[in-house]
């Protein structure tokens, strides 16, 4: 497309990732042989251009990224062979031109929140292309898309479709702050690139921005903007892959697809499809999937009659998409097809659907070239993991430490850094939650994966070794974690996991800032427990016994019975959150009130208030008895077990019998066992219930006996047993149910409803009547 203002100025618009923009691109460079071709991309790495002009083998992409006091990000620039950025790279620099990059560096302001410069989210949902798609009859902008400009054109009619789409789009829409700031940039680049009056000049640019840079004239003496740098940006050049170019991986990409889109690029419009037919159809026969020859025919006939019917040269995507969807799915579909929308595609989508697209988005992943300058890290990660012979194999294989040895502690260590890191091919399959859980072996599987070394390169950004960028990936969610307490105790745990004491000691510290404010009795039980396990187990951090996490736990127990306080409802369900908060005050008390000098006798008095509450939801009142029984809050066992029975009976309505019963046996649960009276007061208000009083109260009694383990199940069975006079040594067969307990629910109210059917029709057999009437 020319200029419209100067002769030697031809701005080429252009969709990301568009096999036909690329070719526009090729076109143009071989016709106007420009003396500069500017392009959209990073400006900062002109003085790198070099190693992207390296022997690699697309896909790949620039990686970014920065940290500073306000901001941290990443940011990838990807390129595919058909890219016509890539194309204008290349071609523009074979054909001996000056090439450069003319937008901001991704770290500007400018591209705040942008993960992916060349995603084109924001320009789908334009009114003009909803207009053209209702008027064409075609399903989204892709579709749109492959219609106007994926068929073959000749280079002419392209551009001026291409002018038309692009001016039509501009013209609807005001250009955002960060439009204009990168336009004004790019804008400065070719006003200099025109003032040099050298020979033409071609404009490789997101098609929005065209019509603005068209416009653009010779400024005398301009020269080219110096690129902005920045003390902590990184850039470095990544392997990418189609899987990660497609959007139905979730990426805003140009174009979806991209194996399709390779095949058009390679091999032609006419020849595609039928490439990716029979990629199509050898991936689901390699799947176990029988696809017939029959099959086959009439997807290939379907697709060339909608082809046909859209008024199509050559089968596009979207016919053949149709094609094999109408040939080969044979029921009705619960969701639309996928390729009908954007993005992830629904769980529910047909299976055989599922492998088509995957077969139509490809394997491949780029390769650079070994000349190519590599970061800090990625060499210290190879070191690392030959140093500790953790280097992935040709198959997976099981790594298992043992957590006693110092040896394997720092084995684990590398290996949570790399977990921490996303990077591939590393999976946990068992070990401790937290460091100070008595479970003293992990459990690894190291397997080879073709993303590893792209995701070491993009994990450079964090720092030039494996422990500085574990540790400083850990201090960005220490920032995101916020006021959350929950969320900074699990922090807490990878920072003891990867070794990093230091950024530990800072987690400690946002945690005591936190635990005197935090407004959720769940979220501070939770942390509650694991400082309490760090003061009295932990070695590593050296926390064991220390008044800095003995003063955080006195605040969390201070904080943690007002909250207690603050809980009503007399008809709430059981919390398991609630019921692990007081049973972490409990053990706090328990274990730590004499050298945390904790005012026990105050502690007691709030489970004392919350017993006797009306207000207080039927757990909190199980578990504040349960409490003050653990702790030998009563003058003595008598007392104790005369308050339980007072507490059990004012608590036995079918709606609250099964709840305090939960809050109870969570915190007191030796002591009930125990307590033989307490067992012959249960059973005797359990057989008091009637039937439908049964059934209202049962899911909160499975509840509550669930927390007894079964050997302690079998001790309650053997003192229930004689009180229906049958034989204790039955006790074992009793709770070995072979049955799911829900089966056994679900009949009983399956009798129920049959019973009141029988009734209400006057079924029921002679003399049943009477029966049912009895007393």
């Amino acid at each position: 497309m020319s200029g419209r203002n100067d002769s030697r100025l031809h701005v080429v618009g252009v969709r990301h990732h568009s096999p036909a923009c690329a070719r526009l691109v090729a076109h143009t460079l071989e016709t106007v042989r420009p003396r500069h071709v500017l392009i959209e991309g990073p400006v900062d790495m002109n003085s790198r251009l070099e190693e992207l002009l390296l022997p690699h083998e697309p896909p790949l992409a620039v990686f970014s990224a920065w940290r500073d006091e306000e901001r941290t990000q990443a940011s990838w620039t990807p390129f595919c062979a058909y890219s016509p950025e890539w194309v204008a790279l290349t071609r523009g620099h074979a054909a001996g031109a000056q090439v450069r990059f003319m937008d901001l560096p991704a770290w500007d302001k400018a591209f705040e929140g942008v993960r992916n410069r060349y995603s084109d989210g924001d320009r789908r949902t334009a009114r003009a292309i909803e207009a053209l798609c209702q008027k064409l009859g075609l399903e989204g902008m892709d579709a749109l898309w492959d219609h106007l400009f994926e068929q073959p054109l000749g280079m002419d009619v392209l551009a001026e479709r291409l002018r038309v789409y692009f001016d039509s789009l501009r013209g609807e829409e005001e250009a955002s702050e960060r439009d204009t700031q990168r336009e004004a940039f790019m804008l400065a680049h070719v006003e200099a690139a025109l003032a040099r009056d050298d020979g033409p000049v071609v404009v490789v640019c997101g098609g929005f921005h065209a019509p603005v840079l068209a416009r653009a004239q010779a400024r005398p003496g301009a020269g080219f903007p110096p690129a902005p740098s920045h003390p902590s940006a990184k850039s470095y050049l990544v392997p990418y892959s189609f899987r990660r170019l497609d959007s139905f991986a979730g990426y805003e990409s140009g174009m979806p697809s991209p194996a399709f889109y390779q095949a058009l690029w390679e091999a032609g419009a006419e020849a595609a499809p039928g490439l990716l037919l029979r990629e199509a159809v050898g991936r689901l026969r390699g799947r176990g999937q029988h696809v017939s020859s029959a099959d086959l025919i009439a997807a290939s006939v379907m697709a060339e009659g909608l082809a046909r019917l859209r008024g199509h040269a050559v089968l596009s995507r979207t016919d053949l998409l149709d094609g094999l969807a109408s040939a080969l799915v044979k029921e009705s579909l619960d969701v639309a097809l996928p390729w009908t929308g954007r993005g992830v595609p629904s769980p529910d989508t047909h299976p055989l659907l599922a492998e088509v697209l995957r077969a139509f988005s490809g394997e491949r992943t780029g390769r650079l070239s070994p000349l190519t300058p590599r970061p800090p890290l990625l060499t210290d990660v190879e070191h690392t993991l030959h140093a500790h012979g953790l280097t992935p194999g040709s198959s997976p294989r099981t790594v298992r430490l043992e957590l006693r040895e110092p040896g394997d502690v720092e084995r684990g260590r590398v290996l949570h850094r790399l977990r921490v890191l996303g990077i591939p091919g590393f999976t946990r399959n068992s070990g401790p939650s937290f460091p100070t859980e008595p479970v003293l072996q992990e459990s690894w599987t190291v397997a080879p994966a073709e993303d590893f070394l792209s995701w070491v390169i993009e994990a450079s950004g964090w720092g030039a070794t494996l422990e500085q960028a574990a540790t400083a990936r850990l201090e960005e969610a220490l920032l995101q974690a916020g006021p959350n307490l929950e969320r900074l105790t699990l922090l807490l745990a990878e920072s003891f996991f990867i070794g990093a004491k230091h950024l530990a000691r800072r987690v400690l510290t946002a945690v005591a800032s936190q635990a005197g404010n935090e407004p959720d009795l769940a979220r501070l039980g939770a942390a509650l427990e694991r400082l309490l396990a760090i003061w009295r187990h932990d070695v590593l951090l050296g926390a064991q016994g220390s008044a800095e996490v003995g003063q955080l736990l006195a605040a969390a127990v201070e904080r943690g019975l007002w909250l207690l306080e603050q809980l009503d409802g007399p008809s709430l369900p059981a919390d398991e959150g609630h019921l692990r908060a007081m049973a972490a005050l409990r053990d706090t008390l328990r274990f730590a009130a004499q050298p945390l000098a904790l005012d026990v006798a105050r502690a007691s008095a709030v489970f004392e208030r919350r017993l006797a509450s009306l207000h207080a939801p039927p757990a909190v009142r199980g578990a504040s008895l349960g409490a003050l029984w653990s702790l030998s809050r009563f003058p003595d066992e008598a007392s104790a077990e005369a308050t339980a029975l007072r507490a059990t009976r004012a608590a036995a309505r079918p709606s609250t019998l099964g709840d305090f019963l939960a809050g109870l046996f969570r915190l007191a649960r030796e002591q009930v066992v125990h307590t033989p009276a307490l067992t012959s007061v249960l059973d005797e208000l359990i057989r008091q219930l009637t039937e439908e009083d049964f059934l209202v109260a049962l899911p909160a009694l499975r509840l509550a006996f669930g927390f007894f383990p079964p050997r302690e199940k079998e001790g309650i069975a053997r003192l229930l047993l004689p009180l229906h006079g049958r034989d204790a040594s039955g006790a074992r067969a009793l709770v070995r149910l072979d049955v799911d307990p829900a089966v056994i629910l679900a009949g009983a109210a399956l009798d129920d409803e049959v019973e009141q059917v029988l009734e209400r029709f006057g079924l029921h057999g002679p003399g049943r009547k009477e029966e049912h009437d009895a007393p």
